[in-house]
């Protein structure tokens, strides 16, 4: 350019450069890669969410499988009953023997909850083949799961058994026995409320009570020369009374209230074994009748004049206490040490019932006055109600923490009382689903038989007799101890019974111990 000369620019317009095909093939790349990124990310933040949550709901049914399973096992523990026992187990374990405020049951419990937490591994692992699993630990503590390896173990339902013809016909007769007789009761218990109220009820149930007050030894007579009585019962309105021994003899006494004594007028070699429960009925048509339970698992029906009237026989161990049903002496109750309870014809000594229900030996059973009920008690601190018109156990006693040894019904009917090896005599209430109204403590040893009065409609009071030596009348109003008889002399007490102003006693001396009032 020439000095001076100016410089001109052109107002023409420059059109862009187009983009190649290349390069926008790569933006567009570019563009699905951010694209695709993004949702990846998204899709990672949403299953890390979902694996997330999948393993807390994983935790969760982990959790509660092994909650099920551990209830399972501490369900299928065994742990020991008398709290002597227990104390030693936990002061082996290096436990606590007892916490602030611990009862009994709770300490029990305690030790099985510590029982079902230990490893198998402590000791051997038995499967016998029925899928139930043992397991023993180092201190030689059972651990018993039944059926870990048994699809149908956990599944717990009611099953029957189809009985025959000849139990059948007993349930109808037992029906059609006990229904006007509970109707009958019941009317005459709410014409009572009716005219005089609950009141009136009371002062009667109070007057009869405070008459226990007068109670006094009258006599006191060998049962048997060389082993202890293991049972005694009135019958025929107290009249009379059986006893038995583990020499395998009974005998029949003919009581005098009035005068205070008690005849011998017959004697039963009625086993080589122990007897081990005894009772007798008196239909009131000369065909007394007394039954006998033997150790070897058998029993015996006897007619009034000593001979034999059925063998009653199929009990796997040896027999507990046993008891007539109130219909006539109709059918006999015996409890075994097979963990059932049987129920018999008097007449032919044929086996109606084998009855199911506890977990270990059964002690005593008991029969409602109205003929419709029959009560068992075991050492697997259960009781349990059984209808016998269906069949059902309506009603289990739990409450006791050791064996239960003795069961009877109140007079009214809706009343229950037990006894056991854990000293303690509890009243449970039909009315209330078998709830325990009251729990006595009033033995210091375990309590050996417990019965009620049963001349009066009422049942008024009941006794129970203990290895302290000593008898407790209560009062069945407010269930609480009215009399002390006995301070020990005699030694350990096996039976009581009561019948109107007249009550008995057997025990460990041999002898049989006659009050009246």
């Amino acid at each position: 350019m020439r000095r001076g000369a100016t410089r001109r620019t052109s107002n023409r317009h420059i059109a862009p450069l187009a983009p190649s095909p290349g390069r926008a093939a790569r933006a567009v790349a570019r563009a699905r890669e951010r694209e695709r990124d993004a949702r990846r990310a998204m899709t990672g933040a949403e299953d890390v969410e979902l694996r997330g949550a999948a393993e807390i709901a994983r935790k969760q049914r982990e959790e509660l499988v092994r909650e099920f399973e551990s209830r399972r096992r501490l369900r299928a523990t065994h742990a020991p009953t008398h709290d002597a026992d227990v104390r030693a187990m936990l002061r082996k374990y290096r436990e606590p023997i007892t916490l602030f405020g611990e009862r009994e049951s709770e300490r029990r419990d305690r030790l099985r909850a510590l029982l079902a937490s230990l490893d198998a591994r402590d000791g051997g692992e038995l499967d016998d083949g029925a899928g139930t699993r043992t397991a023993t630990d180092k201190y030689g503590a059972t651990i018993v799961d039944e059926g870990e390896y048994n699809a149908h173990a956990t599944q717990k339902e009611t099953f029957y058994t189809e009985g025959t013809e000849r139990l059948l016909e007993c349930r109808i007769d037992i029906a059609e026995w006990s229904l006007p007789r509970a109707a009958k009761r019941v009317a005459t218990q709410r014409e009572a409320r009716g005219k005089g109220g609950r009141k009136d009820e009371r002062a009667t149930i109070d007057a009869v009570v405070a008459s226990t007050s007068g109670f006094q030894a009258q006599c006191s007579e060998i049962g048997d020369a060389s082993r202890p009585i293991c049972e005694v019962k009135f019958y025929n309105g107290g009249r009379n009374a059986v006893s038995a021994s583990w020499s395998g003899e009974a005998r029949k006494w003919a009581c005098d209230v009035e005068g205070g004594k008690l005849t011998s007028e017959l004697v039963i070699r009625a086993s080589d074994h122990r007897i081990t429960g005894i009772d007798a009925f008196d239909a009131g048509d000369g065909r007394a009748r007394i039954v006998t339970g033997h150790a070897d698992g058998s029993a015996a029906i006897w007619n009034a004049d000593g001979s034999r009237a059925a063998e009653l026989k199929g009990h796997a161990s040896r027999c507990g206490r046993v008891a007539f049903h109130p219909h006539g002496g109709k059918y006999v109750a015996t409890a075994s040490f097979d963990a059932t309870w049987r129920l018999w014809s008097a007449e032919t000594g044929e086996e109606l019932l084998c009855q199911e229900g506890h977990a270990k030996e059964v002690y005593d059973v008991a029969f409602h006055p109205d003929g419709s009920l029959a009560a068992s008690v075991g050492l697997d601190a259960v009781g349990r109600v059984w209808d016998l018109r269906i069949g059902k156990s309506i009603a289990v006693l739990r409450g006791h923490v050791k064996q239960i040894l003795s069961v009877d019904f109140s007079p009214n009917g809706y009343h229950v009382v037990t006894g056991g090896d854990d000293r303690t005599v509890k009243s449970w209430d039909l009315r209330k689903s078998a709830e325990c109204a009251y729990t006595n403590a009033a033995h210091s040893a375990l309590v050996s038989c417990v019965r009620y009065e049963k001349t009066s409609s009422n049942g008024a009071f009941f006794t129970s007799s203990s290895y302290d030596g000593s008898v407790v009348v209560y009062s069945a109003r407010d269930f609480a101890p009215h009399k002390k008889i006995g301070d020990g002399a005699a030694g350990k007490l096996t039976a009581v019974d009561v019948a109107g102003d007249a009550l008995i006693l057997s025990g460990f001396d041999r002898t049989l111990k006659y009050y009246t009032k």
